[in-house]
């Protein structure tokens, strides 16, 4: 009687320990594509490069910021000069710019704006002091 228990033992957990590695192996299939999603995410992201303009190639469409080549649109291009400092947004593991601001001009912009407050802040007569 002894050994048909423990037969009848050995076949249980023998079947429970298949169905626990059974339920294992399902597990990682059902995870490999959430683990891929966030891959793609990080694909999605553009590049920001900020830097001088040290070369332009007006009929390639062409130009070299830090030593890389970026391919821009030709209305853009007219706009560019040798030397200016520019941003550009590539996207993600390209070369191609989908948009290239000058950040020169905006300093100068916020600089004669500055300038301007305080040419106003000393024209304004100064406030008399209470009697």
């Amino acid at each position: 009687m002894k050994k048909v228990i423990s037969l009848i033992a050995v076949i249980a957990l023998v079947c429970f320990t298949t169905m626990v590695f059974a339920a294992d192996a399902a597990k990682p299939a059902a995870a490999a594509p959430m683990a891929a999603a966030p891959a793609k995410a990080e694909m999605a992201k553009a590049d920001v490069i900020k830097g001088k303009i040290t070369k332009i190639d007006t009929a390639a469409n062409t130009i070299v910021v830090k030593g890389k080549t970026f391919t821009i649109k030709a209305e853009d291009m007219a706009n560019l000069k040798k030397g200016e400092m520019v941003k550009i947004t590539a996207a993600a593991g390209t070369l191609n710019a989908d948009k290239i601001e000058v950040i020169k001009a905006k300093k100068a912009m916020k600089k004669a704006v500055k300038k301007e407050a305080a040419k106003k802040a000393e024209e304004a007569p100064a406030a008399k002091p209470a009697e």
